[in-house]
């Protein structure tokens, strides 16, 4: 065997450096109302909880509501390029929207737009502002039709899409920092890197939506106490500031398995995807 697997080395690894004030733009997507798609009832509370936690981890919150997919698309773009961008340390985007199968987001006029020309707009060539920097995405929508099935219930719940169909993966994240570019140091990285995407479920899974609550996956990401329910108070809330971004979205796929269910005959389960 080779003894070098064995020695003890110093292995330093790069982190991203997020002290900038604000620490930089939060772009949120909030659809509640269709032509003729159920209204998301709940994801107001998922929008106020977001914009007080963000808020509070020291973003600049921007909210979109009920926009159409040449809306959304258009909107990206424009954010994509913000000028605000070149003094932050990074960007969040959250779409809280209806979804359906081939990571397609349902937008305020029951049109789709898929998912990758709409983060190809924050890519390296299209926000150079961004480019090494991360890139944030929180999606809460359906990606198909499958239940996960358990025991107990306790509040009604309904999916986040009445369209129930499969969905594929889309398998782009970056949690390492990109290498830094200088005159002295021309390096050249994948336009796609610096990227983190959290699904609310996995391929072909609904997503659901509690219409007092909000939808588990905020809920979870907020922790929202349902009598203060405007005020986010663990998990991101309370760990953000010493605990890296994957293990606080662990914290927040644990509390999604273990703590929700929905109150039907059949109960069903739902996990998140990054």
């Amino acid at each position: 065997l080779n003894q070098n697997l064995f020695s003890e080395k110093t292995i330093t690894i790069q982190i991203y450096p997020n002290f900038s004030i604000p620490k930089g733009l939060c772009l949120i997507f909030n659809n509640e109302n269709f032509i003729s798609m159920p209204r998301r009832q709940g994801t107001d509370i998922d929008c106020r909880n977001l914009k007080s936690l963000f808020h509070q981890l020291g973003y600049r919150v921007i909210i979109e509501n009920d926009l159409s997919c040449k809306e959304m698309l258009s909107r990206i773009r424009d954010f994509a390029s913000d000028p605000q961008h070149q003094f932050a340390s990074s960007a969040i985007v959250v779409v809280l929207t209806h979804g359906e199968r081939d990571q397609l987001l349902v937008g305020g006029d029951d049109d789709v737009l898929s998912v990758y020309p709409f983060l190809e707009a924050l890519n390296a060539r299209n926000a150079p502002l961004l480019a090494g920097k991360p890139k944030l995405i929180f999606i809460q929508a359906c990606r198909g039709g499958e239940y996960r099935r358990d025991t107990g219930a306790t509040f009604v719940d309904e999916p986040d899409s009445f369209r129930h169909e499969g969905d594929g993966p889309f398998g782009l994240f970056n949690c390492m920092r990109s290498p830094t570019v200088t005159e002295e140091n021309p390096i050249k990285w994948p336009r796609e890197s610096d990227f983190l995407i959290a699904y609310a479920t996995p391929p072909l899974y609904v997503s659901w939506r509690n219409s007092l609550r909000g939808s588990w996956f905020v809920q979870a990401i907020c922790e929202v106490n349902f009598i203060y329910v405007y005020l986010p108070v663990k998990v991101f809330a309370k760990y953000a500031r010493n605990t890296d971004i994957l293990r606080l979205l662990t914290k927040v796929n644990q509390r999604v398995a273990e703590c929700f269910q929905t109150s039907c005959s059949s109960s069903y389960k739902q996990v998140q995807s990054i």
